[in-house]
């Protein structure tokens, strides 16, 4: 895989990517809640050697001195030394709780020593760090000393004491948000990477390609200029293929796109021929609800035999077409659809229309498909790029028999993710 697929998968799954890092830096803001704000207070000390005069000397107590700075740091953080600091200020705290908040620090090839003492408490901190001193020194005299009474061989002087610290060292928000960040990023990649390899949804007319039996008649992407072109590309393939006097379209998809049987009779009509579009989506996908009033009760009202055909038809004067909505249905409609009632209806719109084009509810939702299929020219079965797996189209193919299919349509909503989940949401 190259950097171009890697960019598609980031461009497909960036709400995982961006789930994944607010979830990351929430926990590192959570994490950042539990630690306790710290206080700092240093001091440093100069350690110098019980020399000669000469200048050879003073070179050797030099080295010398940088020999013992190594050995002092272990001095400053030993137990002995917590001890004293304990018993001298009357902390309640244990040795080794005070150990872990002392450090002691000697830059290379010098001789002088840094002791930090951090605590919640600044004012603790000082007083901590300043008794660390004191006992530090104390200890070395003691250590260095050879005979009684004797000078010790080192010396340790301080040279700033520590001071009441004004701000807080700890604990460092900015760099544990970085490091929440990064993680975030580095998982939210992984579980996209993961997430697209193991999604079966069809995304593309080459996914679809791949699964269908039938060709792909169109890809119509909503609402882009290349749509309409689609769409009369569609209507030259039936036409080529027949007479397309009587089309019928359904969904191979969960979800009913009336907009593909609309642009399909829109399309006849744009050639001069007289079309009539029939709603017989008793998913109620069907798009026609405009046209369905009490004083028409639409195709329903049609096969229960309270309305002649005649009188269910409404006009469409924007698109140039008739249309006979679905109306009111009941329990019976789907099973109406299925009878010779519904073929009646077709024979007589033949006789006043050229071209019928029907769209029926999803195989997915209703059985109304597989039996209107065998009455029709041509069958054309939409899937959704996008929203449809691979297993939803197989068993929609299976329910329905690709031997009924005249082709399918690639069909893509507009928009982006988020204003398709909004419209989905909104129906």
């Amino acid at each position: 895989m190259g950097l171009t697929e890697y960019w598609r998968i980031a461009r497909r799954r960036w709400p995982v990517i961006v789930g994944v890092v607010v979830l990351c830096v929430v926990a590192a803001g959570l994490y950042l809640r539990t630690l306790p704000t710290t206080y700092a207070a240093s001091s440093s000390m100069y350690v110098s050697m019980a020399t000669g005069t000469s200048v050879n000397d003073s070179y050797q107590g030099g080295l010398a001195a940088q020999q013992r700075v190594r050995s002092y740091l272990d001095v400053a953080t030993s137990a002995t030394l917590a001890k004293r600091v304990i018993d001298d200020l009357s902390v309640t705290m244990s040795v080794g709780e005070l150990q872990g908040k002392i450090t002691a620090a000697a830059p290379p090839a010098t001789t002088i020593i840094f002791i930090t003492v951090t605590d919640d408490n600044p004012q603790l901190a000082r007083d901590l760090a300043n008794t660390v001193v004191a006992q530090f020194r104390r200890l070395i005299g003691e250590l260095e000393t050879i005979e009684r009474d004797a000078a010790p061989a080192a010396r340790v002087e301080v040279i700033d004491r520590a001071e009441v610290p004004t701000d807080p060292t700890g604990p460092q928000s900015s760099r544990i948000l970085a490091l929440g960040l990064l993680a975030g990023l580095a998982l939210g990649c992984l579980a996209a990477f993961l997430r697209d390899r193991t999604d079966r949804t069809l995304r593309t007319s080459n996914d679809l390609e791949a699964v269908l039996p039938v060709p792909i008649l169109g890809i119509i992407d909503e609402g882009r200029p290349g749509a309409v072109d689609e769409i009369r590309r569609m209507r030259t393939r039936l036409l080529r293929d027949g007479d397309a006097s009587t089309v019928l379209v359904t969904g191979l998809s969960p979800d009913s796109e009336p907009e593909v049987a609309l642009g399909l009779a829109k399309s006849f009509a744009d050639t001069g021929r007289d079309v009539v579009l029939i709603d017989a989506d008793t998913s109620g996908g069907g798009g026609t609800q405009r046209f369905a009033s009490e004083r028409n009760p639409g195709l329903a009202g049609v096969l229960r035999g309270s309305t002649p055909v005649a009188e269910a038809l409404t006009g469409w004067p924007e698109t140039g077409i008739t249309v006979l909505p679905l109306g009111n249905i009941d329990l019976r409609t789907a099973d109406l659809l299925a009878s010779e009632r519904f073929v009646d209806v077709i024979a007589k719109l033949r006789t006043d229309f050229e071209h019928i084009v029907v769209q029926s509810a999803p195989v997915a939702s209703a059985a109304d498909a597989i039996a209107l299929a065998p009455q029709f020219e041509h069958t054309i079965g939409v899937v959704t790029l996008g929203t449809t797996t691979i297993p939803q189209l197989r068993g929609a193919l299976a329910t329905f028999g690709d031997s009924r299919l005249t082709g399918a349509v690639a069909y893509s909503r507009p928009g982006n993710r988020l204003q398709r989940l909004a419209g989905r949401l909104r129906k």
